[in-house]
């Protein structure tokens, strides 16, 4: 899960490298690009340009709606809803690899727990589990440390199961803090969102001040910057609130798996107390224990 941890963050750092480059080149093309009559030291001509044909309009239209001229507009508050935006897909992709059901209930260690407790063979399960990092080997290993501290009684059931129970809880409780992150960015990319509405608003009211109403134009950048803002922070927030209620149902769901397989190991040890205090010579038969 380190090794994950570390490749995933690594790979964020790239991607959020390229992303800042490439914006900031944008940005600096799109501050060219919207220069303003009036606030530069070049005169001003009163001659009428000529009429744009359609495909010059369109394509400066299609310039000004594509994704990077969106982030220009949006101002300061787009860089960090983009940090936000990468938070939420690494950690999608680092909640899709390790929230599995192989790392939780693997395979092999069932198969070599199943014809362990077939044999009533405790020390066997010991060994199975004393270095598995999976969260049924962590269970198990609850259950047979109980067992080989205290013994074996059908009247332990209920502890032993919520011992098993609490084992797992508490391996995966890094797993439930990494998922609440997703509910931390779907909180506060709106605020996020808002907070660059609030600022696009602020510089309209301070353009629309020194300027006045004379040319309406002027005020188009500022709107676009608290109009975009909430969009992009809304946006994050959807995927997010998505990605938390998943993971969080999934991880309940695996775990429960490993608890009731748990449950299973339970009694069939429960089974072979009972033969054995009843005086049935030797072990239960395959069928009957399974």
């Amino acid at each position: 899960m380190n090794i994950l941890t570390t490749n995933t963050f690594r790979s964020l750092f790239l991607v959020l490298t390229c992303w800042c480059v490439g914006g900031v080149l944008e940005l600096a093309k799109a501050q060219d690009d919207l220069s303003v009559p009036g606030l530069t030291d070049e005169p001003v001509s009163t001659t009428v340009a000529p009429a744009e044909s359609g495909d010059e309009t369109g394509e400066r239209t299609r310039s000004d709606t594509s994704l990077f001229g969106l982030i220009a507009a949006g101002g300061w508050a787009m860089w960090i809803l983009g940090l936000f935006s990468l938070a939420v897909i690494g950690l999608g992709f680092f909640c899709g690899f390790d929230i599995r059901e192989t790392n939780f209930k693997p395979a092999p260690l069932v198969a070599d727990l199943e014809e362990s407790m077939r044999r009533a063979d405790l020390e066997a399960v010991s060994e199975l589990v004393s270095e598995d990092t999976s969260t049924l080997g962590r269970m198990m290993a609850a259950f047979a440390r109980q067992v080989e501290e205290t013994g074996y009684s059908t009247d332990d059931n209920e502890l032993i199961r919520d011992l098993m129970l609490e084992a797992g809880v508490k391996h995966n409780r890094k797993r439930a803090r990494v998922i609440n992150y997703f509910s931390v960015l779907a909180q506060a990319a709106p605020m996020m969102g808002l907070l660059g509405t609030v600022s696009g608003m602020i510089k309209a009211f301070g353009t629309l001040g020194n300027k006045g109403m004379g040319d309406p134009s002027l005020l188009a950048a500022n709107i676009s910057e608290a109009l975009v803002t909430t969009a992009a922070g809304l946006v994050i927030a959807l995927p997010a609130i998505f990605l938390y209620f998943y993971f969080r149902d999934r991880l309940e769901e695996l775990i429960t798996l490993c608890e009731e397989f748990g449950v299973e190991m339970l009694n069939r040890l429960r089974r072979v107390a009972y033969a054995s205090r009843n005086g049935e010579a030797g072990l239960p038969p395959p069928d009957v224990a399974e």
